[in-house]
């Protein structure tokens, strides 16, 4: 990201971010999609740029009190992601497809559709917190947002040792998990007894008759809290948190956080 003088108030609305060249539309996911004829898992995803139709789609659903981030997500993707490898993303099926894909893998698709639609780099008026005055900031979509590469093989489970020694194993967390606690949850306690009955790959013995989430609350916080550190450790995707720059005034440090509203609209 850089500067220039010029021009967020955080994102001021008024001065619209210039349009740059649309870049290929081709993503490479890092787990991607599995396909049982084939006994393989693909990662070239082909994405499309963004229409007049889809923004007025997306705007309906923002009046909608139910529809989650991850909903929001998922319909965006299931209208302009074209095609997952050999054609495994069809119109009948693209909601559970990519509802199902990791979450880090959304989100390359997500960066991959907004350059796609706008080009690599956005612009962005933004107003220095310390001395007031307007900069023009340019967002490079790839170097503000680096690609985090995990350490763990996403393909297979994570694997977890409680403290009696038990081995409990949980899969990648995916758009349908976030969708759901998002709706389900009320507290950061519910969120984490949700997704870990949902990502725990629970064997009948590990339950002990229990259902899912009756297992997850009668795990003690220390096996909780270890569990879910063990599925945020793995760290994928683009790395789409707030980037920093130094206002061309005064030289001082400007945080600027961008949103996905910010990215997709401006």
């Amino acid at each position: 990201m850089s500067t220039t003088q010029g021009s967020v108030e955080n994102l001021l609305k008024e001065d619209a971010p210039e349009i740059g060249l649309p870049l290929p539309s081709i993503v490479t996911l890092q787990r991607g999609v599995y396909d049982p004829v084939s006994n393989e898992w693909h990662t070239e995803a082909e994405v499309r740029e963004l229409t007049g139709a889809d923004e007025e789609y997306l705007a309906s659903l923002e009046t909608k009190a139910t529809v989650t981030y991850a909903d929001y997500m998922t319909a965006l993707l299931s209208r302009a992601v074209v095609r997952i490898g050999n054609n495994l993303l069809t119109p009948a099926n693209s909601k559970e497809v990519v509802e199902n894909l990791t979450i880090g893998d959304r989100d390359l698709l997500f960066l991959g559709i907004v350059k796609c639609t706008y080009g690599r780099e956005r612009e962005y008026i933004a107003r220095c917190v310390s001395c007031n005055e307007k900069n023009d900031v340019v967002v490079d979509l790839d170097e503000d947002f680096p690609l985090q590469v995990p350490e763990h093989d996403l393909h297979a489970p994570v694997e977890v040792t409680l403290r009696k020694g038990n081995l409990i194993r949980l899969r990648m967390p995916t758009g349908a998990d976030s969708s759901y606690v998002g709706k389900h949850s009320s507290s950061t306690a519910t969120q984490n007894t949700i997704m870990l009955s949902r990502c725990a790959l629970l064997s009948d013995a590990d339950r002990a008759g229990a259902t899912p989430e009756e297992w997850a609350k009668n795990l003690s916080l220390a096996d909780r809290g270890k569990l879910i550190k063990a599925l945020l450790e793995v760290k994928a995707g683009p790395k789409m948190e707030g980037v920093n720059v130094q206002c061309a005034h005064c030289g001082e440090d400007m945080p600027i956080n961008l949103n996905w509203m910010s990215l997709l609209f401006g």
